[in-house]
């Protein structure tokens, strides 16, 4: 349900190198006014990164469960 939330919030699959030492997972972006918002969901989890700014070195900005796209808009907001 995240991965169906993500796309139709906008968001892309891209194909990423993990960083050494990092969960495996699938990583998406989305463009917004204010860079690209990048979402990280850990293998085998019900949860998400949001990161925001530059792709490569976006900051954090949330980690945990996204239960609804009502949710998922309020973060984006918030977020980026």
């Amino acid at each position: 349900m995240l991965l169906f939330l993500l796309t139709q919030a906008g968001f892309f699959p891209i194909s990423w190198t993990p960083v050494e030492g990092t969960s495996p997972g699938r990583t998406y972006v989305r463009p917004s006014a204010k860079g690209i918002v990048r979402a990280f969901v850990p293998d085998g989890h019900q949860e998400v990164e949001l990161y925001a700014g530059r792709a490569a070195a976006g900051e954090l900005r949330y980690r945990g469960p996204v239960g609804s796209d009502a949710e998922l808009q309020r973060l984006l907001t918030t977020v980026g």
